[in-house]
């Protein structure tokens, strides 16, 4: 409710506001006493919601049970870790031995390398090598020349060329820049980099008058790779708003401190190898390093040649990978050392025709390369090589594909094993699977399992799991004596399964019995929710009584779930002790043991019979054939006369309906309205309908008790009713409550206005009081001076 206007006064000693709250909350005892039953109301619901939640876990458990082969399971062991087994429950128990002389293997087919050889003369990390050296330092020594420490970092710059072809790091483009000093003044610089080269960009910034002197200086390692600009008139001022040229950026000053002398970071790009390649071959330690040809006649080998004795290489003080990516730390030891692998790699994720194939990029365009009768697509264009990889793993080939970035070729692998063909070529018009080499490659033959049982002739197989007698062996390596394979029930897994079974029906219970609880105790009540409640006593009846009851019809030698271990106590048990559902283990394995069959019965059966009831009034005239439905039920057909029909199963446990339609001619039959039943209809068609009744002729004690769980607990089923039953209670009371509260907010504020209204009439009877007052005052007055 909102809060009040207080109101005041009312001769000053009667507190209005006060009695207004006192009758407000003597007409709010309704509302309280609403809220304690929408309380109680949802205390009930919970305990329902409990209740079920227990018996949806529970009912998981019975279907689990009521499978076909829920207890009949079989288990197999191997003697050794050469074949691994698994058993199907159809297995028969026993054991015999196998002996494994050949393992299956897939097909494989390998590429040649395929990237081009290193181009001596780029920058290392923008040549094709698989792994790109970075900057720092490695040590070469010799046993009788000493050693030496080298640098791989920017190369000198390449003053005399034109700027865009120069070896600059970052792309110059054409146009002005900006330079000048405080003293001195502004000048722009106009470049062009197709004809303008480092030395003539660094004459015109001497020649501008402004007072600045432009060099190339060494870095710290002596190679001239930066520029630098000094001042005989102030600070230097670089760049201007109207500049449309980067140079000042890819000179790397724009982020120099201001003052008189500016130098740029190195602004060159990384060395070539044959820039490594010379300060080797520089040194005074006695060696010679050169390229050679790898097997493909590719330049992919660096060669380093000692005459001063063996070499070594590395220190622990190094900071470039240098030698390592180069093969050279992995070399044969020796006075001459070459790479271990070829330096080059395809790159796997720039675009084909970039990936630096030898002998130039595929062929353009959309093209397709062809595995095992499959067009996987690609364009050199837009697709790199980890793309290719991946949709032909992806695709119906049958294969794995894979880069092996050790040995630089593409290799396949067909996902079967056995001896089976793996065949590549290239669509008409690309050359993707030439390149690669995997037309021409190495094709290793995969072959076939071969094995004996208990001694037998060897037989073989495509595959390396092969299945003998429900039994599946799977071969992990070949055998140096048979292994022995033993099958046999497994008593464990069915255990464990009526294990769980057991404590979710007395997890049932229990829920049940909290909620039902009755306590007589005048304080300090523990009563359930619903205390006394006789749908969820009968329910926890009806549940001990079906697990008690026999099924029906069974003929495989047990009736009652107590023959195999299932009881609520001994009878003449203590009190107390017969409450839960209790599970003799020995017992049920016995029972498994000499009856597997019979305890599957007791669990699972379930038989049904269709009916055609008489009294229809549409076109059937009978029914044939074997019910395949899996529940009891009734199915209701409506025939419109003209040979629809229109069926609708209502499960007997209350599930969902299904519905099915078909057609029928006269004299005709229909075999596909209700599962496994022939409908055959009479000579003249007739509008009306017809009822199936579907009902058990043999059912497991676990069916039955299925069937009423999923009643119970299943969605629309009977506790799904009753909570929506307090739901709309629980509704009706929120309503009752709003209703409440609105109307005795109007009757407090009614009684505040009236309040009000008599306030202001005492106040004006006062008034009035007064002046009657005065008036007598004033006639005593008068008549005294009379």
């Amino acid at each position: 409710m909102s809060d009040p206007v207080r109101i005041g006064g009312f001769f000053a000693t009667f507190d209005t506001e006060a009695v207004v709250q006192q009758l407000t909350a003597i007409r709010m005892r309704q509302v309280t006493l609403l809220e304690r039953k929408g309380a109680d109301n949802q205390a009930k619901k919970n305990a329902v919601n409990s209740v079920q939640t227990a018996m949806k876990a529970f009912l998981e458990r019975v279907k689990a049970l009521a499978a076909p082969q829920s207890v009949s399971g079989m288990t197999a062991t191997a003697s050794g870790a050469a074949v691994s087994v698994s058993a199907l429950p159809g297995a028969q128990a026993g054991s015999f031995t196998v002996n494994v002389t050949q393992l299956a293997t897939a097909t494989r087919l390998q590429g040649a390398p395929a990237a081009a050889g290193i181009d001596a003369t780029k920058a290392m990390n923008r040549s094709n090598f698989g792994t790109a050296p970075t900057n720092g330092t490695f040590t070469i020594a010799t046993a009788n020349g000493g050693s030496q420490t080298f640098t791989v970092g920017p190369a000198a710059a390449q003053t005399g060329v034109a700027l865009q072809s120069a070896n600059i790091e970052m792309a110059v483009t054409s146009g002005t820049f900006t330079i000048g000093t405080v003293g001195g003044g502004t000048q722009t610089i106009t470049i062009d980099v197709t004809t303008d080269t480092l030395n003539d960009v660094v004459n015109a910034i001497n020649g501008a008058g402004v007072g600045l002197t432009a060099s190339i200086v060494n870095d710290a390692n002596g190679r001239a790779n930066r520029l630098e600009l000094t001042s005989s008139n102030g600070d230097i001022i670089l760049g201007g708003s109207g500049d449309s040229s980067n140079f000042l950026s890819a000179m790397r000053l724009l982020s120099t401190p201001a003052g008189t002398t500016r130098t740029g970071q190195a602004f060159t790009q990384q060395m070539s190898l044959n820039d490594v390649i010379a300060d080797i071959n520089a040194s005074g330690i006695g060696v010679t390093a050169s390229i050679t040809n790898d097997s493909y006649g590719r330049p992919n080998i660096l060669t380093v040649t000692s005459t001063q004795g063996n070499i070594s290489f590395g220190s622990g003080s190094d900071t470039s990978n240098f030698l390592a990516v180069t093969g050279l730390l992995t070399s044969a030891p020796g006075t001459t050392r070459s790479s271990s692998n070829p330096l080059s790699r395809l790159s796997t994720s720039a675009k084909l025709q970039d990936a630096g194939f030898n002998g130039g990029a595929p062929n353009p365009g959309d093209q397709a390369i062809v595995i095992n009768g499959v067009s996987i697509s690609y364009n050199a264009a837009t697709d790199s090589l980890a793309d290719l990889i991946n949709r032909i793993n992806a695709s119906q080939a049958g294969v794995t594909a894979r880069y092996d970035s050790l040995t630089d070729t593409v290799r396949l692998q067909n996902k079967a094993t056995g001896d089976l063909m793996l065949t590549v070529e290239d669509a008409p018009g690309g050359n993707l699977a030439a390149k690669l080499g995997l037309t021409t490659g190495t094709l290793t033959a995969g072959q076939n399992a071969e094995y004996s049982i208990d001694g037998g002739p060897t037989q073989q197989s495509a595959s390396n799991s092969v299945g003998f007698g429900g039994v599946t062996m799977t071969f992990k390596e070949t055998t140096s004596a048979p292994v022995t394979v033993t099958v046999s029930q497994d008593t464990s897994s069915a255990a464990n399964a009526i294990k769980a079974f057991v404590a979710e029906f007395n997890n049932v219970m229990k829920a049940i019995d909290a909620a039902t609880k009755a306590d007589g105790s005048k304080t300090n009540n523990q009563s359930g929710p619903l205390s006394g409640d006789a749908s969820l006593r009968q329910l926890k009846s009806d549940l001990r009584s079906i697990l008690t009851s026999p099924g029906t019809n069974l003929e495989g030698g047990f009736a009652t779930l107590s023959q195999i271990g299932l009881t609520f106590g001994a009878v003449g048990s203590a009190i107390g002790t017969t409450n839960t559902l209790q599970f003799d283990e020995a017992k049920f394995a016995e029972a498994v043991r000499t009856n597997q069959a019979g305890v599957q019965e007791l669990l699972s059966r379930l038989s049904l019979a269709a009916t055609l009831e008489p009294g229809g009034t549409g076109s059937i005239t009978g029914i044939s054939g074997t019910y395949a439905g899996t529940e009891p039920g009734k199915w209701v057909i409506t025939d419109d006369g003209a040979g629809n029909l229109s069926a609708v199963f209502t499960p007997a446990n209350g599930g969902p309906p299904i519905s099915a339609s078909g057609t029928i001619a006269p004299n005709g039959s229909n075999s596909g309205l209700i599962p496994g039943l022939t409908l055959t209809a009479g000579p003249t068609l007739q509008a009306g309908t017809h009822t199936i009744t579907v009902g058990a002729t043999a059912e497991s004690v676990i069916q039955r008790l299925k069937r009423f769980a999923e009643n119970q607990a299943g969605i629309g089923g009977t506790l799904d009713k009753r909570k929506a039953t307090y739901d709309r209670i629980a509704s009706d009371i929120s309503e009752r409550i709003a209703t409440l509260e609105k109307r005795i907010e109007a009757e407090m504020e009614q009684l505040r206005r009236k309040f009000a209204e008599m306030e202001r009439a005492q106040a004006r009877s006062q008034s009035i009081l007064g002046n009657l007052q005065q008036l007598a005052n004033q006639l005593s007055g008068n008549s005294g001076r009379k």
